[in-house]
Formats: C-alpha cells, structure tokens, sequence
C-alpha cells in the first residue's frame, strides 16, 4: 500500500509506506551531516545563527538588537542584524545554550527535520544530503532547513516568521487551504509577540536594511527570465514555489535554494541536483570582491544549478502526464 501523506506534500507516485529503518538513517544521516558540518566547518562570528543568538540574548537583556549587534561592537560580528525581530522571537531557545552548542542544536535539527520529511514522503531524495544548499545551510546555520521542512509540517509556520521573504514563497507554494493558514496564522503569531515586546523594531529593522545592497532578486540574474515559465503550470504548487522563489529578494547564497529541492520526486532528479550544484561551485572561479558582487554571482550560479533545472523538471514531469 502507498503511504498515506497530508496534501502539504504528495507521495511521488510508486512509493510504497515508509520503512522504519530506512527512515531511521535518514533522519539521523541528515542530522548527522549537519551536525558534522556545524561542528568542524563553522567558527565564531561567520554565522547567520550567530546573529539569531545574539539577538535573542540581547532582547532577554532588554536590549535593541539592531543596536548592539555589528561591527565595532561587543559581539564582534562583522554585519548588522540583518533579520526581522521576529527571527530572534523564534530563536529564544537557543539563547539558554551556549554559542557552540545552539550551533550544533539548531543544525542538527534542521537536518533532522529535512530527514524526517524525506523518509515519509520522499525516501529516494537521499542524495540531497550532499548537495551544496543542504550543506551550505549547514555550514553557514541558517533557517533554510527549516523553511524546507516547512512544506509538509505545517506546524513550523511560526518559523516562516524568520524568513518572511521566503515565507512569501512558501505561501505561493502552499499544498492546500490549510497549509496557507498554518503558515499566515503562525507568522502573525509571532509578529504579535515581537511587536508587544518592541513595538518601534520594524522602523529600526528598516534602517538597517537601508545599506543592504544584497538582497536582490534572482529573476533578474542572466537567464533569471526564464522562471517566468513557471506560470504555465500555475496550478501546480511546486511550480509556484520555485517562482517564489525567483521572485523574492534574497541574496541568492546557495543555502537560499534549500526549500527548491523539495519539488524533486525520483533519486535521479536528486542525484543530477546535487552533482550540478558542485559541478557549478568548482568552476565558480575565485570569490568576488565584496558581499554584494559574491551573492550575485553565487545567485547566478544557484539559478542555472538548482532552480532552472528544477523548473525544468516540473514542467516535463507535467507535461508527461
């Protein structure tokens, strides 16, 4: 018998019901990937998740995270808080940990919750646990693994809060009524405790963002026009998705493209994701100067290797019935 499975997310079609061992590995390899990823690869202060535990420090201290994180300052970061408030309001927990440990938490978590969605309902999509966005986000401890989780547990809406950019694109994507709701009702939630607790933070977060010139589109990288295809399956949430994706302004790092990789269906479509994405990152080319010419051009490559081929496969996986 085939699994039965929410409308958050179909079981590809021939899957049977999960195996209890296979799911097992899967849950514990992705959260020991990324666990081995936080523990050897990340270093203090080069974190997206140190931001979050920062923030979420200074709010329990009283304190204006927009105001205290950055560089020149007592945490030593070398950006701004860049985030949301809501970000640190959903990141309190990891505040009673130290920083190593809330790294490794927080990883580990993600990947167990990518593993724990795959092994339910796509069991063949093994390979993702190499490509480059799931151990990007890994790497740099960012809430993509969460977001991508996200489409077929709709309890982690609250999440979306973090991210609402790419919540807007988890929105379009949204597997039914109820999936919508989670999200919209979970986010509001939480942008309710946030405003409660600093009412004038969204003008501050404004601010801020008003130097940050790396958050752009990647419909308007070279070839970006192409994702437009997308809207001849609107009806098809995944390709709505991978259009939100396109369509939001992110700074198109590789770790942005991790909710992408769930509109796969078959161990080959994961396998050719995860080789484009490394073969792309080798002939990359050394790093451009400056944050904002390297997240265009990392964006680019993100593009041509995860959300053009994805798109690709979408419209020919409907096109073939």
């Amino acid at each position: 018998m085939e699994a039965s499975a929410p409308p958050e997310l179909e079981p590809a079609s021939g899957n049977r019901g999960p195996d209890v061992a296979l799911s097992g590995w899967l849950i514990l390899g992705f959260a020991v990937v990324g666990a081995v990823w936080a523990v050897t690869l990340l270093r203090p202060g080069v974190t997206d998740m140190d931001q979050i535990w920062y923030a979420a420090r200074a709010l329990l201290e009283g304190k204006d995270p927009y105001r205290v994180i950055g560089p020149g300052r007592a945490d030593s970061l070398p950006w701004p808080f860049y985030y949301p408030l809501t970000a640190a309001i959903v990141g309190l927990p990891l505040a009673l940990l130290p920083l190593s440990v809330a790294r490794t938490a927080f990883v580990a978590s993600g990947g167990g919750l990518v593993g724990y969605v795959l092994a339910r309902y796509r069991p063949r999509l093994w390979p993702l646990a190499f490509s480059l966005p799931f151990c990007n986000a890994a790497w740099t401890g960012q809430w993509s693994l969460y977001l991508a989780a996200s489409l077929a547990l709709p309890w982690l809406g609250p999440v979306a809060a973090a991210k609402p950019n790419v919540a807007l694109a988890l929105l379009a994507g949204a597997r039914s009524r109820r999936h919508a709701l989670w999200l919209v009702c979970g986010a509001a939630v939480v942008l309710a405790v946030s405003l409660l607790w600093r009412p004038e933070w969204p003008w501050t977060w404004r601010a801020t963002l008003a130097d940050a010139e790396h958050f752009r589109p990647l419909i308007i990288r070279p070839g970006g026009i192409l994702m437009l295809l997308a809207l001849l399956r609107w009806r098809d949430p995944d390709a709505r998705l991978l259009l939100g994706l396109a369509v939001i302004p992110q700074t198109g790092m590789w770790y942005e493209a991790a909710p992408a990789l769930l509109v796969l269906r078959t161990w080959p479509e994961a396998g050719l994701i995860t080789v484009l994405t490394h073969i792309a990152h080798l002939v990359s080319g050394w790093h451009r100067p400056g944050f904002t010419a390297e997240s265009w051009h990392i964006g680019t490559l993100t593009l041509w290797s995860v959300l053009i081929p994805a798109l690709v496969i979408v419209l020919r996986r409907r096109a073939n019935g």
